[in-house]
């Protein structure tokens, strides 16, 4: 008290209210991150996230002691849980680069390093006789499943993505996690605690949290997996990732998000997950699709299919963009991992919806009818599809979650119903037919010919969360890629286990993981066998290798995490003199599959497959 009495005013104020830069701003530090994401020739992507809403910059430079160049401040926004990223630009193709993330107008370092490599350029690879279209080689990584809580996983240790560091991290160019990133934990978290750690009061709270309050649960759930995760965090600050979001970043086994009618509490968490994901891991993703999810409150009457809401211009909206829509279930545990909260409680309208059309500024017309005159949290989704191409390979990233539809695992071979929707659908079957790729892969967060009948306890009534499912919707899409007479690799996860299937001589699927998960037993994935022939429906396939657990070990003892680096050769070095480089083109490029042992590192598995050659041109 005699400390307080003896200083001026202002100097109490600032005693009180913390620490201030000599613009009176309160200083601020880096809680989270960096993530690195966006990757490039010339450029990538750089998040953080910051104790309070305010600003960060990078410096970077390609020597660890000499980073002479630096990023204009980023913004950090409370309405993303004070999260923010920079694209920077301009960079030397095939270059290591060194980086730091800094405070402006604070001194100090603040420990937040890292460093990565850009992708090769095409146009500086060209050689008009030895390499003609400019091929490079290039590896990636990928597998899904990083579950930390306890009972299901590895724990926080996450001991392959040690065993990833030292091994491999200089070896790929970058990352795919392929779903299952996040796992549902302190999904109770509240508004009020929120407000607390951000440091502001109930009358600065953003939109996005009044209208869907549990968001900050799932904010919450981000921060404790990157804060006792130190292994993956690490890893995310040396290897630039693309994502997908599987069902644990909404919510365990959700289902029929794109079913008009549904009235399921999984289901409608789909934006409220899918926000928080963009948030935290979906920025880095070059989606063709930026219109975000729209977020309001509105009224609905009874016995009508309008909503309206004052604060909504719904004519600035691009419904070519737009998913459909939801209104929220409403109570304060919608996105708890919990059997017995589904069906319970909820708004009497909350559910799946179409949007039929604009009606005027704060007037949307939907289907279904609703049920009760009500004021509701609704939600617009957003399509998180996309398309990369890097060197003579098309990657497709798939969304599995955000219009699937409700299944039947009574009738698999339903008609009509579809895994992607049918605008995501036509838009793999086109760009997979127009492609000029020697090699097409087609990233799915869930399972292509394995299904997933088992490995818990929720929805187990309808449980198969793969496309053992939708038999005709995957009918047509192999028959398709069968057709282009190209190697078309699925890329999966969802299932706690690694597999390779060869589906045609032109079609395979590849599933990797998990990275931390506990594994799943045999019965879980349809009884199948450790490789040999395998037919779950109607179509037979030859599971080359797998991983493999029989029913009578413990689940608790299921703890072999796998990861798979593919490694795409196109060139190969053919000097001169002994220490020179000189990259000619592989008459047929080749993709090499090359599983490992999760813990020990050790080569499980490697499945080499060529290109099919290509036309022969006549000479003059």
């Amino acid at each position: 008290m005699m400390l307080i009495k003896r200083l001026a005013p202002i100097s109490l104020v600032i005693l009180l209210a913390g620490p201030v830069d000599a613009a009176g701003n309160r200083y601020n530090h880096v809680s989270h991150g960096p993530i690195l994401g966006r990757l490039s020739a010339d450029g990538v992507g750089v998040w953080a996230r910051t104790m309070r809403t305010g600003h960060f910059a990078v410096r970077y430079g390609t020597t660890p002691g000499r980073l002479d160049q630096q990023t204009k401040p980023v913004p950090t926004h409370l309405e993303r849980d004070n999260t923010g990223w920079v694209h920077i630009r301009g960079l030397k193709a095939n270059t290591k680069y060194y980086y730091e993330l800094f405070i402006p107008g604070q001194t100090g370092l603040t420990g937040k390093t890292g460093s990565f490599r850009t992708m090769p350029d095409s146009k500086q690879m060209i050689d008009a006789k030895l390499n003609p279209r400019g091929l490079f080689n290039f590896s990636f990584e990928f597998a899904c499943g990083n579950n930390q809580n306890p009972g299901h996983s590895n724990g926080p240790g996450l001991p392959p993505f040690a065993t990833m560091l030292r091994q491999v991290r200089d070896r790929v160019n970058f990352a795919i996690l392929n779903g299952d990133w996040l796992y549902e934990s302190r999904r109770e978290y509240q508004p009020q605690q929120w407000l607390k750690q951000v440091d502001i009061n109930d009358g600065d709270t953003p939109a996005v949290v009044r209208v869907a309050p549990s968001i900050v649960g799932v904010w919450q759930n981000y921060k404790q997996f990157l804060e006792q995760g130190q292994n993956m965090a690490t890893w995310h600050r040396h290897v630039p990732s693309f994502f997908t979001y599987d069902d644990h970043e909404i919510l365990n086994d959700v289902w029929g998000a794109g079913t008009p009618g549904l009235r399921d509490r999984r289901a409608v968490f789909r934006d409220v997950g899918v926000r928080a994901w963009y948030d935290y891991l979906g920025w880095s993703n070059p989606t063709e699709f930026p219109q975000p999810v729209h977020f309001g409150r509105g009224k609905v009457r009874k016995g009508k299919s309008v909503i309206e809401d004052p604060a909504a211009d719904f004519t600035k909206l691009d419904l070519q963009q737009a998913n459909n829509l939801h209104i929220h279930w409403g109570t304060p545990t919608a996105g708890i991992n919990d059997n017995a909260l589904d069906g319970v409680g909820g708004t009497p309208n909350a559910g799946v919806y179409r949007i039929v059309r604009v009606l005027g500024k704060h007037r949307i017309k939907v289907e279904p009818e609703t049920e009760l005159d009500e004021t509701v949290s609704y939600s617009i989704g957003r399509r998180s599809y996309y398309r990369i191409r890097i060197a003579n390979c098309d990657l497709f990233f798939t969304d599995t979650r955000g219009q699937r539809q409700m299944h039947d695992t009574r009738n698999p071979a339903k008609k009509g119903i579809s895994m992607l929707g049918p605008i995501q659908r036509d838009w793999l079957l086109e760009g997979v037919r127009s492609s000029d790729a020697d090699f097409i892969f087609v990233i799915s967060s869930v399972n292509f010919m394995v299904p997933h009948v088992g490995g818990g306890k929720v929805r187990a009534n309808n449980k198969d969360d793969a496309w053992t499912v939708f038999y005709d919707e995957r009918e047509k899409l192999i028959n398709a890629w069968d057709k282009i007479d190209k190697p078309v690799f699925v890329l999966t996860g969802d299932l706690h286990n690694s597999f390779v299937c060869k589906i045609t001589d032109n079609v395979w699927e590849f599933a990797s993981g998990p990275h931390n998960s506990n594994n799943h037993w045999s019965t879980d994935e349809g009884d199948r066998p450790a490789n040999g022939r395998f037919q779950y429906g109607p179509r037979p396939v030859d599971i080359r290798w797998s991983t493999y657990f029989r029913p009578d070990i413990p689940r608790f003892n299921l703890r072999h995490p796998h990861y798979c680096v593919v490694q795409v050769n196109n060139v190969f070095n053919n000097p001169i003199e002994p220490d020179d480089t000189r990259w000619i083109a592989f008459p047929r490029p080749q993709v090499i599959f090359q599983y490992y042992n999760g813990k020990t590192g050790h080569l499980a598995y490697a499945e080499s497959i060529l290109a099919k050659p290509r036309p022969v041109r006549a000479k003059d």
